[in-house]
């Protein structure tokens, strides 16, 4: 197998391991809608292990390209110029590099879908905690404002380290 060949193969397995992740990020709304902080911890781990596992592909791409053009005599890896000289097999990893450029875009607006549910349902955490705990609006048992309670803390902190 050549290298243009090789490129393709990993560049399926890259197109592959997008479509498993955008589909594993659509079911992580669930989790954040239930909360599931175990279940968020995971997902956060295995999301850890892909992007490593993708850039090792990337990597493993970008190798195979460079051989690829050196094979061929080629100074620059483009797509045009290795039409020139393997047009089936560029015509191929133009489809395939196409593919993971909507699957990671879908995956871009997922995440971000996912990061704003997240922070909402943080808020709603904050909010409810605030409830359960409030903080007095006028003046303490000594006579400070909230505010110059916060400064009076932070001091006495920076005081002491």
């Amino acid at each position: 197998m050549d290298h243009l060949e090789n490129a393709i193969t990993i560049t399926q397995e890259i197109r592959d391991a997008l479509r498993a992740e955008v589909d594993r990020a659509r079911a992580e709304r669930a989790l954040i809608r239930a909360m599931d902080v175990e279940g968020l911890l995971r997902r956060a781990t295995a999301r850890g292990e892909w992007n490593a596992l993708c850039n090792q592909r990337q990597a493993q791409l970008s190798a195979e390209l460079a051989q690829a053009a050196r094979a061929h005599g080629l100074s620059e890896v483009t797509i045009d110029r290795l039409r020139g000289v393997a047009p089936a097999a560029t015509e191929r990893l133009a489809q395939t590099f196409a593919e993971v450029r909507s699957l990671a875009a879908a995956l871009a607006e997922l995440d971000d879908l996912n990061r704003t549910l997240g922070q909402r349902a943080l808020s709603f955490v904050r909010a409810y905690l605030g409830a359960l705990n409030p903080r007095p609006a006028a003046y303490d048992r000594r006579g400070f404002a909230p505010a110059a309670a916060a400064a009076r803390a932070s001091n006495t902190v920076s005081r002491v380290v």
